[in-house]
C-alpha cells in the first residue's frame, strides 16, 4: 500500500499543492475604509481615501475564480512563493538587475524564451558569459537541460566575438581607406598650391629681365 503524506518519500508522485497555483506579487493602493467613511460624510459626497501603496500576494486556483486570495505582502508569503518572489523583485528592478554585472544579457540572447531567461535570473545568471563559465554544480541546478545550454552559451559567444571582430575589422579598414584619401587629398592641393606658387616666381623672373 503506498503512503499519502506528501512529506513521505515514499509516496510515489508526491508534489508541492502549490506548484498548481496561480500566484502574483503586484503593487495596491488599498482603501481605507474608515477614513473614507469619515470625509464622505464631512463633504456630503462619496470620498474614496487610499492608503500608502504597498505590495500585495494575490492566490488562485488557475480557473476558478472563487479561490481568490488577495492580501498584503508578509514573510510567509516570500518564503512560500520564492520563485514568483524572486521574479517580481527582478522585474521592478528592486533586486540585482541585468544592469550589474557587464556582458552579453540573457534577455538578448534569442537561443532563450522569456520562461528560460527568468529561470535563469532565478538561479542569480544575469549574462550569457555567466552560462557559458558555469561549473558543474550550477549545471545541475538548471535542470536536465543544463550541460547543452552550457555548450550553446560557449558556441554563441565564439560566434559573438568572431562577428566583433570581423566587424572591428571591418572598422578599421574603412578608417585607413579615409585616412588615405584624406592624405592623397592634401597631396594633390599642396602640389596645386606649389605648382601656383612656382609660375608666380617664375612670371616676376620674366618681368625682372625685361
Amino acid at each position: 500500500m503506498l503512503a499519502s503524506d506528501l512529506s513521505n518519500p515514499e509516496f510515489v508522485g508526491a508534489r508541492n499543492p502549490d506548484h498548481g497555483l496561480f500566484v502574483e506579487f503586484y503593487w495596491h493602493e488599498p482603501v481605507d475604509a474608515w477614513a473614507s467613511k469619515e470625509q464622505s460624510q464631512q463633504q456630503q459626497k462619496k470620498v474614496v481615501v487610499k492608503l500608502a501603496k504597498q505590495i500585495y500576494c494575490r492566490t488562485m486556483v488557475p480557473g476558478d475564480k472563487q479561490t481568490i486570495w488577495e492580501e498584503p505582502c508578509r514573510p510567509h508569503h516570500q518564503q512560500r512563493f520564492p520563485r514568483e518572489w524572486m521574479a517580481w523583485q527582478i522585474a521592478e528592478g528592486i533586486i540585482g538587475g541585468e544592469g550589474e554585472i557587464p556582458g552579453w544579457k540573457l534577455s538578448e540572447w534569442p537561443e532563450l524564451t522569456e520562461d528560460q531567461v527568468r529561470e535563469l535570473m532565478y538561479l542569480r545568471f544575469q549574462t550569457v558569459e555567466q552560462v557559458a563559465g558555469a561549473n558543474d554544480k550550477q549545471i545541475q541546478g538548471m535542470g536536465m537541460g543544463g550541460l547543452a545550454l552550457r555548450e550553446k552559451a560557449k558556441a554563441a559567444l565564439k560566434n559573438r566575438m568572431g562577428a566583433e571582430t570581423v566587424a572591428a575589422l571591418e572598422a578599421k579598414d574603412k578608417e585607413m581607406a579615409e585616412l588615405k584619401a584624406n592624405m592623397a587629398a592634401m597631396q594633390e592641393q599642396m602640389q596645386a598650391l606649389l605648382a601656383a606658387q612656382g609660375g608666380k616666381r617664375e612670371t616676376i623672373k620674366l618681368k625682372g629681365e625685361a
